[in-house]
């Protein structure tokens, strides 16, 4: 029987997370914890449940960011105005999340402490450059969520730290965002493929100025395109240049077969994926600024 906290600030609870690094968890919406603990795959001497901190919650605009507290539910950030109004395509990735038993309870901040590489939320939202930061009784750190994902269910957290927020810049001009998520299956299964694009067209919008390719389920972490992104960034967005960038995500990723699919059908399905989502982020660039699509 695990010993059960409930601390009422962040600073109480980072004590006890660091007197129990060893042998304790963190509990926020508990989606993915007490299953776990049903199936045995983990037994907590200590629980440390964060849902009745003040101040966890909620989704603010300010100074050039977006700041989504940890205990924010998907649900939430769905329906978030802000999100909805800065990048509907985030608003739409937490809308994907699951069943919505699971977006009312599971929160954005356990989402990504939990660090599978299925989950939609993290694809997104490395395709936006997002940061989190996390707190310790040492203080506060910063941690780009390109460096955050370091192995399957392992992220760049310390024992004794508690994520409290993730934070994207707010939307610039000629910027723009699109998510794919397909489902093989049912609607509330995990992704065979993810992928996000983020772009900024250039002054005359004859072209790719900066962009982000990221994917998801097709590794043991979140990853980014890299060659595929620079391959965007020298195009004019011809029909050549994104199959390129299709090509060259999908020799980017490492899938492993599964019932969602073959490692060769999800290289495929990659390939195919990017050049839409691309053409998705091109459209919402230039819907947010008011030019014909």
């Amino acid at each position: 029987m695990s010993e059960y906290y409930e601390p009422r600030t962040v600073q109480e609870a980072c004590e006890l997370v660091a007197r129990h690094a060893d042998d304790g968890k963190v509990l926020a919406g508990g989606t993915a914890l007490v299953l776990f603990m049903r199936q045995q795959l983990l037994r907590p001497e200590h629980l440390i449940n964060i849902q009745r901190i003040d101040g966890l919650g909620g989704i603010h605009v300010q100074g050039g960011e977006i700041t989504i507290r940890a205990l924010t539910t998907h649900a939430q950030a769905a329906r978030s105005s802000h999100l909805r109004d800065q990048y509907p395509a985030l608003a739409e990735t937490f809308a994907k999340v699951a069943t919505p038993r699971i977006r009312n309870a599971g929160t954005v901040g356990g989402n990504l402490a939990h660090g599978d590489p299925h989950l939609d939320p993290p694809v997104t939202l490395l395709a936006l450059d997002a940061w989190v930061d996390a707190e310790s009784s040492a203080g506060q750190r910063r941690i780009p969520l390109r460096q955050f994902f370091r192995d399957y269910y392992e992220t760049a957290l310390h024992p004794d730290e508690i994520l409290t927020q993730v934070g994207v810049p707010v939307r610039k001009a000629r910027c723009g965002l699109a998510f794919i998520k397909f489902l093989p299956r049912s609607q509330d299964d995990y992704a065979a493929v993810d992928v996000a694009v983020w772009l900024r067209l250039a002054q005359n919008r004859d072209g790719v100025e900066a962009a982000r390719i990221a994917l998801g389920s097709v590794g043991p972490v979140p990853l980014r395109a890299f060659g595929a992104e620079r391959v965007l960034e020298a195009s004019a967005l011809e029909e050549d240049a994104l199959a390129e960038a299709g090509r060259l995500a999908a020799a980017a990723c490492d899938p492993e077969s599964d019932v969602r699919g073959s490692t060769a059908y999800k290289r495929e399905l990659v390939s195919v994926l990017v050049g839409r989502a691309i053409r998705k982020a091109v459209a919402d660039a230039a819907r947010a600024d008011g030019q014909d699509i």
